[in-house]
């Protein structure tokens, strides 16, 4: 990964059947679009889950590329923790808007907290990079939360 890079650490809050819209019919509010529906009237399913990431911390990470973070990142994108046909996505500052990928395109990728914290425990040792401090603080300071805590990357 390179730069533009931001870690979200949160919990999977909420996990629903994403529901196939019909993107000819705008509702008139201008907030959405109808789902199809089948002969019965019932809501079509795509196939995928969508899930919800509760944001509790974010930290702009700038660059991270060719760390054992970055990694850690390669080893989700390639087979990703919650399935192919799961997605994650988190509302914008505004509460509404739903991010799903991230400024480039893709998905967001999401990791477990544990191992997020190993590989940033490994970088913080090698390197003087500020930002891998400030998120080894953030992340000891969370570890022992009892909720499941994930970690997704935002970012290039």
């Amino acid at each position: 990964m390179g730069y533009d890079t931001h870690l979200i650490i949160g919990r999977i809050a909420l996990e629903r059947e994403e529901i196939e819209k019909d993107l000819n019919k705008p509702y008139e509010d201008g907030s959405g679009y109808e789902y199809k529906k089948d002969k019965k009237g019932n809501p079509l399913l795509t196939g995928r889950t969508e899930c919800w990431l509760d944001i509790y911390a974010e930290i702009s990470l700038c660059k991270i590329y060719k760390s054992a973070l970055d990694s850690v990142h390669t080893q989700y994108k390639e087979s990703p923790l919650l399935g192919k046909d799961h997605f994650v996505f988190v509302y914008q500052k505004d509460g509404n808007t739903q991010y799903t990928k991230d400024p480039y395109g893709d998905p967001l990728i999401v990791a477990p907290f544990q191992e997020v914290l190993d590989a940033v425990r490994k970088d913080s040792g090698r390197c003087e990079y500020r930002r891998f401090k400030w998120l080894l603080a953030l992340l000891e300071s969370m570890k022992d939360e009892k909720e499941e805590l994930v970690c997704a990357f935002y970012g290039s």
